[in-house]
């Protein structure tokens, strides 16, 4: 599999078009194009906005072919959908789970006083609970 076709594969694992990845990645629509029908190879630009963009995307993959498309990063949160299960090799879990629940102690409450919803297109818009500061 050359750099083209792991990038189609890429592409098509993140339900995108060809100008929808273009846009993601900050390139021009036509290079993208270009690149998909053969008339050009994938630029280092390409590569380099690609890895920029999708950081947990596997570099040694996406230029080599080797390993998988997609790496952990050590120290990285789980995501929504991976794996959450303890491992029961591990004797600071175990321990942890024959300890006695602590009490939690609640936080005080807080309320969300701004919403600010930046775009691609470099506008913002503003939501406050407070009418008269819109």
């Amino acid at each position: 599999m050359n750099e083209k076709e792991r990038i189609e594969q890429l592409i098509k694992s993140l339900g995108l078009s060809a100008r929808q990845f273009a846009e993601q990645i900050g390139a021009q629509p036509g290079t993208i194009s270009n690149m998909m029908s053969g008339r050009n190879n994938p630029s280092l630009d390409v590569m380099k906005r690609t890895l920029a963009r999708y950081q947990t995307l596997n570099p040694e993959w996406l230029i080599l072919g080797k390993g998988e498309m997609w790496r952990t990063v050590p120290g990285e949160d789980p995501g929504l959908f991976d794996s959450l299960a303890p491992d029961p090799k591990n004797k600071a879990v175990r321990a942890a789970e024959k300890e006695e629940p602590q009490q939690v102690v609640a936080a005080p409450s807080k309320q969300i006083t701004k919403i600010v919803v930046y775009y691609s297109d470099n506008t913002f818009e503003e939501f406050s609970s407070n009418p008269l500061t819109r």
